[in-house]
């Protein structure tokens, strides 16, 4: 090893797992980071922090970057948004 590079061979499952666990633990910590703010947003807050539109927000909750919870009360549901989420799409897109 003259210039510092190791090569090596990981089963491609156990790469997906990996990934998936390191992202689990970056979502953990955005979560420790955050502590003292609130941690579920509404859509329009969402749009705030990522400088988007309604249309823009339900594509990447289409697509799955965003996992949404609705509160149900007896008029209407309401949707939010976790920040720790929002933080880590954040991060992930720099």
């Amino acid at each position: 090893m003259e210039n510092g590079i190791a090569v090596i061979t990981v089963p491609l499952t156990e790469w997906k797992e990996l990934k998936s666990q390191m992202g689990s633990i970056a979502k953990s910590l955005l979560d420790i980071k955050n502590k003292g703010q609130k941690e579920f947003l509404s859509p329009k807050e969402a749009m705030e922090i990522l400088k988007c539109s309604r249309n823009t927000l339900q594509s990447y909750i289409d697509k799955g970057f965003f996992n949404v919870t609705k509160m149900k009360s007896e008029k209407y549901s309401k949707v939010i948004i976790k920040r720790a989420d929002i933080d880590f799409f954040i991060q992930s897109r720099a």
